[in-house]
């Protein structure tokens, strides 16, 4: 049964925050990181690893209605997602009950309907520490850093990070993925 766009689809296919989830290669290179990084004090909270396809779709159109940048009468249909874009021909409603689907999602930038999460290759993560992180990289180098911030927006971080395969996307706060993207 078509459901109409709007804030209740947010709690449909969730998004995964297990690194099991990602591809094997990037899994042991980000479950690496991660021990090294606890292991040095550091706290990590995983808010997202891999997105089900039918998720971007619903966060994608739900960004490009609100936006104004789509028409809802336009949006494709995806197996499995019986969503209804316009609202029962309300447009107006559709974009305002869009808007609310992206305040709930929490989406910050606009949403890709092809990703490194929807590909397995990316995670979200909150990293920060308190004080002075004494760790080691891949290769077993030492490193110290002193300076902030102390959260993974720190660029010593970044290239510790980067030796495990983990690399961060410098533009979004919690995104790191294998390539950077």
């Amino acid at each position: 049964m078509t459901q109409p766009v709007g804030p209740a689809w947010v709690n449909q296919f969730p998004s995964s925050k297990s690194p099991g989830d990602l591809l094997p290669a990037f899994a042991g290179g980000v479950n690496a990181f991660i021990a090294t990084l606890r292991t040095a004090g550091a706290t990590v909270v995983i808010n997202a690893t891999y997105r089900p396809p039918e998720r971007a779709y619903l966060m994608h159109f739900c960004c490009m209605i609100a936006n104004g940048a789509a028409d809802p009468e336009t949006i494709p249909p995806m197996a499995g997602v019986d969503i209804d874009w316009t609202l029962g021909g309300d447009l107006e409603g559709a974009r305002a009950a869009a808007a609310e689907m992206v305040k709930a999602y929490g989406i910050a930038f606009p949403a890709a309907l092809v990703s490194r999460h929807t590909q397995r290759r990316a995670i979200d993560m909150t990293i920060s520490w308190p004080d002075t992180l004494f760790m080691k990289d891949a290769t077993g180098n030492p490193w110290t850093i002193s300076t902030g911030p102390k959260t993974g927006m720190n660029p010593s971080l970044w290239a510790i990070g980067k030796t495990f395969g983990v690399v961060k996307l410098e533009s979004d706060v919690p995104h790191w993925s294998d390539d950077g993207h």
